[in-house]
């Protein structure tokens, strides 16, 4: 009898190991959903400098991280980044948009992404509405 109890406890501990890693799993994947190829989705950033390198912009610096950060996505930067009225605010528009998978992982690259004394603050990440 002692012998099924410890097979019988066995097996429930191996149930719940093998349903806690599949719930892990699905929690943490990342999921893409289908986005149109024609859409489009504009980023307004403040960049933040404390001191630069001699002959570098912040423009620069900031299309350089904008530019950089769009290659772990799969959106392509239509046109220039422009910088905005507001000191240090910066709009691009990027296409094709980005699902919430990507558009977290974009987000989390322009502002993390280091260059020294200079950073990025994400303002609006948000698809750009099509005229039909």
């Amino acid at each position: 009898m002692k012998h099924v109890m410890k097979f019988v406890l066995a097996a429930v501990g191996i149930a719940i190991g093998v349903f806690a890693v599949v719930a892990l799993r699905e929690a943490t994947l990342s999921t893409h959903q289908p986005i149109a190829k024609d859409s489009q989705i504009e980023v307004v950033v403040v960049a933040h400098q404390n001191g630069n390198e001699p002959g570098q912009t912040l423009e620069e610096m900031v299309e350089a991280q904008i530019v950089a950060c769009r290659l772990e996505v799969s959106s392509d930067l239509v046109g220039e980044v422009e910088p905005l009225e507001e000191n240090g605010h910066y709009r691009a528009v990027l296409t094709p948009s980005m699902d919430q998978t990507n558009r977290r992982q974009f987000r989390g690259c322009l502002e993390d992404w280091k260059i020294d004394q200079f950073r990025l603050d994400v303002i609006r990440l948000a698809e750009i509405s099509r005229n039909d």
